[in-house]
């Protein structure tokens, strides 16, 4: 009979995360803040024994985190999407974010080229200012020109509208350092604990 009751409450705990899940994705999508703010509402519990409001708790961090899993990421919280030998690069959700309502938006001129590494250009929040770099060397061939007029796309797509810069680059080996996104969840659950 304990065996019937623990499948019972198991199946209805899943079937509320899934349900909790689907509708903070879809809050995600269509009201950002509304989204930010249930973030910022829900306790960072990490290294806490498992509890029912603890597995609730990360679900709900995980459906906010927004971490699409066909891009590739930086330590540095940008990403990257490769098509061919073009890569659109943004900041994360999550750099988003952190960094609050984006005001401004500096970035580079179209032919510029760059060094894996080099700093492309400068977002500006209400509370701080945060350069973004390249993870490919290659030369600047578009810059989101949407951005520059309304640099709340970053905080409102930034996995779509809100992009920054295509790079074309030939060297590919430097996707090889780039992080998955479950990589990238992890790499952002450590730096939280640190």
């Amino acid at each position: 009979m304990n065996f019937i009751k623990t499948i019972f409450q198991y199946a209805i705990r899943s079937a509320i995360a899934l349900v909790l899940a689907m509708a903070l994705f879809v809050t995600n999508l269509f009201w950002p803040a509304a989204s930010e703010a249930i973030a910022q509402a829900l306790p960072v519990q990490t290294n806490q024994p498992q509890s029912n409001q603890s597995w609730l708790t990360g679900i709900l961090q995980l459906a906010l985190a927004n971490i699409p899993s066909n891009l590739k990421y930086t330590r540095e919280h940008e990403w990257v999407r490769v098509e061919g030998n073009i890569a659109t690069l943004g900041i994360t959700n999550f750099a988003q974010r952190e960094l609050g309502e984006v005001v401004f938006a500096e970035l580079p001129e179209v032919g510029q080229v760059f060094d894996q590494g080099d700093e492309l250009g400068t977002i500006e929040s209400v509370k701080a200012v945060a350069e973004f770099y390249t993870p490919l060397k290659g030369e600047v061939v578009e810059v989101n020109k949407e951005v520059s007029d309304d640099p709340e796309l970053v905080n409102n797509d930034s996995y779509g509208d809100g992009w920054l810069v295509k790079i074309k680059f030939s060297d590919s080996s430097a996707l090889n350092a780039l992080l998955s996104d479950q990589q990238y969840s992890e790499y952002i659950k450590e730096s939280s604990e640190a």
